[in-house]
């Protein structure tokens, strides 16, 4: 509930998403897809949170 409540929400949401998915990939498991796809995303997506930051 935290993570939704400021900022950088979208890869927060991606990243719970990616982990939960239990996705596997080159025999590397979801939690590193999850921490890299989340962080691709808010930095793609969420330029302002970082301005802001």
């Amino acid at each position: 509930m935290a993570a939704f409540a400021t900022r950088f929400t979208m890869g927060a949401l991606v990243t719970f998403i990616v982990t939960i998915s239990g996705l596997n990939l080159f025999n590397i498991h979801a939690a590193f897809w999850g921490i890299l796809s989340g962080y691709a995303v808010s930095r793609l997506l969420e330029r302002n949170d970082y301005r802001a930051a």
